[in-house]
């Protein structure tokens, strides 16, 4: 007879609660709870390892295998391509450490304390990115920019959509995702050509495919080759001269630096919080935002929920509630929404909340100028080896594309051997974008020192000679 496994760390595995589960639901048998599911889609031939029974000897057993990951803490690493290594102030791990905090979901009328730090991060991210407007958040970046397109074909009556093709193209996959497998085919995205010298959006290509049906110009900025767009402002006014939406997917942690979306014209801004203090965890740490001007045609677009505050019986005190415009939401209106929300990124808003509230708008700067500082130096240094180029002449922010073509070495080479020399190198472009075989997408923050720069240079001399 097969003994039974009783695990301390998984409920309802001892047999006499077991069988009260099972006489409770009127089965003889675990299979019988299963039986929607059919047989060719079971499958039970499991080589399974003998069971661990106590939490300490798993926790080892855990430890070891992880133990064999690169990570930040084992190896430097210059991989961003849409989620780059920053650091985190030691307050915000503090704070987002208390119970009350640790969830993906809103809060109450009564959760005051939530309420208003939902707000500050609505307020402190309207500063930021001058834009008064900020639902709760998305899913991620991903997400962000598929709720900001459908905004636009809603707007305009239009369903034509210009998409700058020097954007990170995982992100407009999620994108077109979310798109598609509401309501079949949303929209149509039509791509607007890069410069091959700059790395910046062709604007003879965007006005030759600017006409009447055309709902929303979207770009990335600094785009996913980290160029600066330079014309973004003329971009915009050509969007809006054509009666379409000017949609900015913008990076948060630039703009400390770098003129915010709603000062050059974008009518609809989103992108990520990661950069804001989110640790990345394979795939975790993540949280979209979309924003728009104080317009009441726009804000109710917005498909989430949003933190209000008002002044309560009590003189001088303020209450926070996230009843602000309720009646637009799929949760009061149900199947007449335009667009549906599930569970969401909260707790991330906290992270973003604390972060931008340490950092200020002096930590901000000095940020985004300690990024363009060393990424600058980074490029001058690769740009210097033989055999290498820096590959757009555009200025940039964190990130930059190299051209590894003429060292004989793929991509693919040059990064296995960097890592056997702890270093996680940068992201092959030879995938995304055809035209950018041979090239790496180098991402450096404000962690990179000066002597981890100069050790990429020398490692990265060593593998190609």
């Amino acid at each position: 007879m097969k003994k039974e496994t009783v695990y301390p760390y998984i409920p309802n595995t001892a047999p006499d609660t077991k069988r009260v589960l099972m006489e409770a639901v009127n089965a003889k048998t675990e299979r019988e709870i299963f039986d929607v599911i059919p047989d060719r889609l079971m499958y039970d031939d499991f080589d399974f390892p003998d069971p661990i029974p106590d939490e300490y000897s798993l926790r080892r057993h855990m430890e070891k295998i992880l133990d064999k990951n690169a990570n930040l803490g084992t190896h430097l690493c210059f991989l961003g391509a849409g989620c780059a290594p920053h650091f985190i102030p030691s307050v915000v791990d503090e704070v987002l450490k208390r119970g009350e905090l640790v969830t993906a979901y809103t809060s109450d009328m009564g959760d005051q304390g939530r309420g208003q730090m939902q707000f500050e991060y609505q307020s402190l991210m309207a500063e930021l990115l001058d834009m008064e407007v900020i639902a709760f958040p998305q899913y991620d970046g991903g997400s962000s920019l598929g709720h900001a397109i459908r905004m636009t074909r809603r707007l305009t009556g239009r369903d034509k959509v210009l998409v700058a093709s020097n954007m990170n193209r995982v992100t407009l996959e999620i994108a077109e995702n979310y798109l598609t497998q509401i309501d079949g085919k949303y929209c149509e995205l039509i791509p607007i050509e890069y410069d091959r010298g700059t790395g910046l959006l062709d604007l003879d290509d965007l006005k030759a495919k600017l006409n009447d049906e055309i709902a929303g110009v979207v770009i990335e900025n600094p785009t996913f080759f980290g160029t600066i767009e330079l014309h973004a402002r003329e971009i915009g006014k050509l969007a809006k001269d054509a009666g379409a939406e000017f949609v900015v997917y913008a990076d948060p942690i630039s703009l400390g630096l770098l003129e915010a979306p709603g000062t050059y014209g974008a009518t609809i801004a989103c992108g990520d919080i990661h950069s804001l203090g989110l640790h990345m965890g394979a795939g975790s740490g993540v949280g979209g935002y979309v924003m728009v001007k104080d317009e009441y045609r726009y804000a109710k677009e917005l498909k989430d929920m949003m933190y209000a505050a008002s002044p309560t019986r009590v003189e001088g005190e303020i209450g926070f509630s996230f009843e602000a415009s309720f009646d637009r939401t799929s949760y009061e209106i149900r199947e007449k929404s335009a667009e549906f929300t599930g569970t969401s990124a909260g707790l991330w808003t906290a992270a973003a909340g604390v972060y931008l509230a340490t950092m200020g708008p002096k930590g901000m700067k000095e940020v985004g100028e300690s990024i363009i500082s060393r990424s600058a130096y980074a490029a001058k240094k690769i740009a210097a080896i033989d055999g290498v180029s820096v590959r757009f002449s555009g200025p940039s922010f964190k990130e930059f594309v190299v051209d590894f073509s003429e060292t004989g070495k793929s991509v693919e080479q040059i990064n296995k051997a960097l890592l056997q020399a702890g270093i996680i190198g940068g992201y092959d472009l030879s995938g995304l974008y055809p035209e950018l075989t041979g090239c790496m997408l180098l991402c450096v923050t404000e962690i990179h020192m000066k002597e981890d720069i100069d050790r990429l240079v020398d490692e990265i001399v060593r593998v190609i000679s």
